[in-house]
């Protein structure tokens, strides 16, 4: 259950406005990123090999959430400082992480890949970066 919360969050951040689960096992989740409701075409297939026990914290999890909920990325790419992110999280969350706390739970995200597959080839990776 926490890998699919993850999941949703992250590549929500990325742009996903539904996911469609195909098939999991004990170390991998995969399906389809919906881009467009209305468009079948604006969709791409995924694999992420993780085991539930292995899926990044709950403070990762809200650190992808804060990130969609507040538009914070183009593409891909983080648009504000570190600094400022650190900052907005622990005012959005109520938390009073120190920089170097919320520096490894921005790494720990950052570290998240998830493959995109086309012809059931893994191709690239959904990915979040400064």
């Amino acid at each position: 259950m926490k890998r699919k919360k993850f999941l949703s969050e992250f590549l929500g951040a990325l742009g996903a406005v539904k996911i469609e689960r195909h098939h999991e096992n004990d170390s991998l989740i995969s399906g389809k990123v919906i881009y467009n409701s209305d468009d079948p075409n604006e969709a791409q297939e995924f694999r992420w090999r993780i085991p539930e026990n292995e899926v990044p914290s709950e403070e990762v999890r809200l650190l992808a959430k804060l990130l969609k909920e507040e538009n914070l990325l183009s593409i891909d790419k983080i648009i504000v400082t570190r600094k400022e992110l650190g900052i907005r999280y622990n005012a959005v969350y109520g938390i009073k992480f120190t920089e170097q706390e919320f520096n490894k739970i921005l790494d720990d995200l950052e570290s998240v890949e998830v493959s995109m597959v086309d012809n059931d080839k893994e191709t690239d990776v959904y990915f979040i970066h400064e």
